[in-house]
């Protein structure tokens, strides 16, 4: 694979626990931390709210894409603060939930897929300086894609470019 575009309610996700009942609500999740990486500088982010995963079951047969896991987020919100020396901050409200599917033909690709509000990181890989955007809609990538433009993202949705909000 080329690379690894990690949407931010995935990781969110992760902390929530595993795979109870698609109906069973979000739960609180602690506040999270991690650094992010733009184009010569990087972001810390904290996120609070709730989340869940929901584990997809795979059938059997000749399918030609197999759907693994969804990540939920819910009223969840990112606080994002750039480099000094303007340290610039924003939140973004999260929404959205998080598809992982893997396609076996024509050729093997992970592709996901969001929809809502989504905070997604393309860390950086290769020439490649990474990117952070905030899609809003249905939107989707696979690993194996170009980086550009919006870090490979595509659909009817929307991408916002937050590395260019943060920037010094």
């Amino acid at each position: 694979m080329k690379r690894v575009l990690i949407p931010v309610a995935f990781l969110f996700a992760l902390f929530a626990g595993s795979g109870s009942a698609a109906a069973a609500p979000p739960i609180p999740v602690e506040p999270t931390t991690e650094t992010l990486d733009c184009p010569g500088f990087q972001v810390d982010a904290v996120y609070t709210g709730k989340a869940k995963w929901i584990d997809a079951p795979v059938a059997s047969g000749t399918k030609k894409r197999l759907k693994l896991f969804t990540g939920v987020a819910a009223a969840s919100t990112a606080t994002l603060t750039g480099p000094a020396p303007t340290s610039k901050v924003i939140s973004l409200s999260l929404n959205g939930s998080i598809s992982w599917s893997i396609v076996l033909s024509p050729e093997f690709d992970i592709v996901i897929t969001g929809t809502g509000r989504n905070l997604i990181s393309d860390p950086q890989h290769g020439d490649y300086p990474g990117g952070l955007f905030l899609t809003v809609g249905k939107v989707s990538w696979s690993l194996n894609a170009p980086d550009y433009p919006n870090g490979g993202i595509t659909g009817p949705g929307s991408v916002t470019d937050v590395c260019a909000l943060l920037a010094p």
